[in-house]
């Protein structure tokens, strides 16, 4: 680079760097204002010959803290010879000069300087709750600096290279997450918030404090509960299929229409098996386990998706034989029937999509106990309705026609006025039209001759 380092910023006592003025100038708004030509000093010719060049010096004076929460910079004013003016060395954070937030703090405002110069982002790799915290921390320092766009994408991509880690930690807290999502226009970070917020949202609206953080992102509680609402239609709808089901052979025991209740009667036992699967179903959904659960129905759907024995097993079947006994090759003819409507049923969870998981979570790995099979409209981001508003074109003014066509309008109007008149009409106008010239003669001509 042909430009010189000609700024400094100081961190700390031993933390000391030198920056292009154009480079930081042109990646951060605030080292823009800072790095003015009135503020550069005004280098003699003694400290041009030894070599100095730099015309700026930036210091971090404050650690973060409420006030300032990305920490302060300020400009160090120079002597002509390059020399700090106050003599000092840099920041002195304590008599010991260790302070537990120093450090990272340091770390981070080097992460986003170096990163003006393409280098990567590094994110804490041991613990995602400390990644989510060193996250936080940069988007303070980058809010401040005036850079966020700059490393919102850095950042993202730190994030993803911690794969599956990353999406059990938005699992764990996704109403912490997503407020980091929405600071750096992350997709795939705040879709997967929303899919967790959705499907655990009865249990996560009962907590204020929760409800608190959600509302530092615009509008997101109205996302979530859209389409909350719109999972509970998903799993009504599938409780109806379940319940209103019925296996082809019931439908048609015989092709002689009207069917005899003969044909029926051969099927009793699959009628019986088909009255004891709905009765079962049937208590589930009335005692809240359905889509009434704060689960939404997970729990129920998962099991009625797995068929076999993951549900009514024989305990179960053992209670109705107690209830209707019937003989020995009846109860296994009626737990095949059973097992055959499982098989039917799995197919209907399976086409209603309520199991199918759309997160990034790898469920089968790491099990969650709520639906997650939000579909997310890409539309929805908060970030890009923003975005569309902030872009409506303003009406355009009503047209008013100039001067030239005034005159050509009424010169039309004149001329279709006059094809309508007839010519006794025009021989009028004509006649009145001379006497009124031959009055302002002679009003001209008096006027004349009283001045004579």
């Amino acid at each position: 680079m042909n430009q010189a380092e000609d700024v400094e910023v100081i961190l700390g006592h031993k933390r000391r760097y030198r920056f292009h003025s154009g480079t930081l100038a042109r990646n951060s708004t605030l080292f823009a204002e800072m790095l003015s030509e009135r503020n550069a000093a005004k280098l003699n010719s003694r400290a041009r010959t030894a070599g100095i060049k730099i015309r700026w010096m930036i210091e971090l004076t404050r650690l973060p803290n409420e006030q300032f929460p990305a920490g302060c910079l300020e400009l160090v004013e120079l002597t002509p010879t390059g020399e700090r003016v106050d003599g000092r060395s840099g920041l002195i954070v304590n008599e010991n000069g260790r302070v537990p937030q120093a450090d990272k703090t340091f770390q981070n405002y080097e992460s986003i300087l170096y990163a003006f110069y393409n280098k990567e982002l590094t994110v804490d790799d041991t613990d995602m709750s400390a990644a989510l915290s060193d996250c936080y921390q940069l988007l303070q320092i980058s809010d401040y600096l005036g850079c966020t766009g700059l490393i919102s994408k850095p950042i993202e991509v730190a994030l993803f290279k911690h794969g599956q880690d990353l999406f059990r930690a938005i699992q764990g807290v996704p109403y912490a997450w997503i407020e980091m999502a929405y600071r750096i226009r992350s997709e795939l970070i705040f879709k997967e918030c929303i899919i967790h917020l959705v499907g655990d949202w009865k249990n996560l609206k009962t907590r204020s404090n929760i409800i608190d953080r959600l509302r530092d992102v615009p509008s997101v509680r109205g996302l979530i509960e859209k389409y909350h609402r719109a999972l509970l239609e998903k799993s009504k709808a599938l409780e109806l299929s379940i319940l209103s089901h019925y296996p082809q052979a019931m439908r048609l025991p015989s092709e002689d229409l009207p069917i005899k209740r003969e044909s029926y009667a051969k099927d009793i036992l699959v009628w019986m098996a088909l009255t004891f699967f709905r009765h079962w179903v049937s208590q589930r959904l009335v005692t809240g386990k359905g889509r009434d659960a704060s689960d939404c129905g997970y729990d129920l759907f998962s099991a009625l998706g797995t068929g076999g024995d993951g549900y009514m097993d024989k305990f179960v079947i053992n209670q109705f034989h107690t209830r209707f006994p019937m003989t020995k090759k009846a109860m296994n003819v009626l737990e095949n029937h059973l097992f055959e409507i499982k098989e039917c049923i799995k197919k209907v969870v399976d086409d209603s999509k309520v199991l199918r998981s759309q997160c990034q979570l790898d469920v089968h790995r790491f099990p969650v106990k709520y639906l997650t099979c939000t579909e997310f409209a890409r539309e929805e981001f908060p970030w890009l309705k923003e975005d569309r508003e902030a872009k409506v074109v303003p009406a355009k003014r009503a047209y008013k026609p100039g001067g030239n066509e005034i005159a050509r309008l009424n010169l039309e109007t004149a001329r279709r006025f006059q094809r309508g008149l007839s010519e006794e009409d025009q021989e009028e106008m004509e006649y009145d039209d001379n006497e009124e010239m031959e009055a302002e003669y002679e009003s001209e001509t008096t006027k004349r001759m009283r001045y004579e």
